[in-house]
């Protein structure tokens, strides 16, 4: 069978939704972040997926409307190579933090006694801690999670933060997504990985049924700085007194309105942690901080 890879170069807050495009009609999808600041994403499809193709056509055009991005390009390659798993190749072992470990599933590793290993399959949901806000969010969690802490994942992705929280000690993890697709990836890997019995899966967003005020130490949202902000009413009502907001997906020109938006909604900035071309807020109540 004749496959062809799909390429595209795009700024970084387009990542999101090309991703979720090439996600969800090809098979794989590899993510580099090149010198320029910008991100070179590859999928592949057989040849005779041309409905799918044409999904990720249209996609592209679309989202084209709001900034131009790259070119599409669509490349025929040789019939004896396995291109269907070649994406793999652009995955390696990534450790960061103190103490963490994100493992492909596909790659061995003998962990030192103090690694935390975080074994994922990238190729099904956006979320492989390779870009700097799920990076940046897990470096954060790893500072603030503490055994038995309850915690609210909101935009789940490939369920990487959820992976994180039940490994760095949390009792008890609320998953959130509106994405189906990501819903069900989330639940392949927790379910893999044995944690299920941890996490409350669930397809929606805040408020939620399922997330009572008062109810959670952290809540991790790395979703998008418009999302967060709003949502920002939302984002308060779910935690503890004393509880943790990390709010990342935010571009760092972006970083002084989420800011604001976040202010207003009754939260102060505790912390930043800036990489590349974005940030994630860590914040908590002002009345707590008093």
């Amino acid at each position: 069978m004749e496959w062809h890879e799909i390429s595209i170069e795009i700024p970084f807050e387009y990542v999101e939704p090309i991703s979720y495009l090439f996600e969800r009609y090809g098979h794989g999808m590899s993510m580099e972040i090149r010198d320029n600041n910008r991100v070179l994403l590859r999928t592949y499809l057989p040849s005779t997926s041309r409905q799918r193709l044409a999904h990720i056509e249209v996609g592209v055009k679309l989202t084209s409307i709001l900034e131009p991005l790259g070119e599409l390009k669509v490349e025929s390659l040789p019939p004896d190579e396995d291109w269907q798993n070649s994406w793999k190749s652009h995955f390696t072992l990534l450790k960061l933090g103190r103490n963490l470990v994100i493992k492909p599933s596909w790659i061995d590793h003998d962990p030192g006694p103090d690694d935390v290993v975080i074994e994922l399959d990238p190729g099904l949901a956006f979320g492989t801690g390779y870009h700097p806000t799920t990076y940046t969010c897990l470096e954060a969690l790893e500072d603030l999670v503490e055994p038995g802490m309850s915690v609210l994942d909101l935009g789940v992705g490939s369920g990487i933060l959820t992976i994180a929280a039940a490994k760095l000690g949390a009792g008890h993890i609320l998953a959130l997504d509106i994405d189906s697709v990501a819903v069900t990836a989330a639940r392949q890997n927790f379910r893999r990985l044995g944690i299920l019995p941890k996490v409350t899966l669930a397809q929606g967003s805040l408020p939620n049924p399922q997330a009572p005020a008062g109810s959670f130490d952290i809540l991790v949202a790395n979703i998008s700085s418009r999302a967060i902000r709003e949502r920002g009413v939302h984002l308060m009502p779910p935690l503890k007194q004393q509880g943790a907001l990390i709010a990342s997906g935010i571009i760092q020109e972006q970083e002084r309105e989420t800011e604001e938006a976040l202010e207003e909604a009754g939260f102060v900035v505790q912390a930043t942690w800036p990489k590349d071309d974005w940030v994630t807020l860590v914040c908590r109540s002002r009345d707590h901080l008093g």
